[in-house]
């Protein structure tokens, strides 16, 4: 189709006849996607970009000035509709972006909170499960961990052997893994417990 009949067409769109557009459309619409197809960044549909183009350039068609390149000028609004949606995807693609961040930081935070908690229930079960030993059992802990003596220092104090101080030691400290696990499970049992 020439320029003239293009132009004729236009003028009938004006007119009122929304019919005569499609001729436009038809005369255009593969060599704007072939324009649009090395332009657009992977994931911009040129086909998306072209229809954007062509709803755009219809209701603009008061601008178009008769005698001139109507295909230069459907390329120019195609251009603006192209960098209009690279700069919509940048602004999604950045608000993703720091979504993901904010999201990531907030679990992050949640989970060093939740391990906090953690924490503090362990060491206030460890409590109690010192708090069941004998005194002379606590005596101990408090120096070797408490006071940081070291076995030999603890044996002398007690008239003992190293060797019998760190045997001491060491099952004290299986003794209260024991009742620390045995705390957390009657613990956690009592959390999942549905109430009634």
């Amino acid at each position: 189709m020439t320029e003239p009949q293009i132009d004729q067409a236009i003028e009938r769109v004006r007119t009122g006849s929304a019919d005569d557009y499609r001729v436009v459309v038809a005369a255009y619409h593969q060599r704007l996607r072939a324009a649009l197809a090395g332009l657009c960044p992977p994931g911009v549909d040129s086909d998306e970009i072209a229809h954007l183009a062509f709803i755009e350039a219809y209701r603009n068609l008061g601008r178009y000035e008769k005698g001139t390149n109507f295909f230069a000028w459907l390329c120019a609004i195609a251009r603006h509709q192209l960098l209009a949606e690279s700069k919509r995807r940048q602004r999604q693609s950045h608000n993703q972006q720091s979504y993901l961040e904010i999201l990531v930081t907030e679990r992050l935070a949640a989970a060093g909170e939740e391990e906090t908690q953690l924490n503090d229930l362990r060491f206030r079960l460890l409590e109690e499960c010192i708090r069941q030993l004998k005194p002379e059992a606590q005596a101990v802990l408090d120096q070797r961990y408490g006071k940081d003596s070291s076995v030999e220092s603890i044996a002398r104090v007690l008239g003992r052997t190293a060797a019998a101080v760190s045997v001491q030691l060491f099952a004290l400290r299986q003794k209260l893994r024991q009742c620390v696990e045995r705390k957390w499970r009657e613990s956690m049992a009592v959390d999942i417990r549905p109430n009634i």
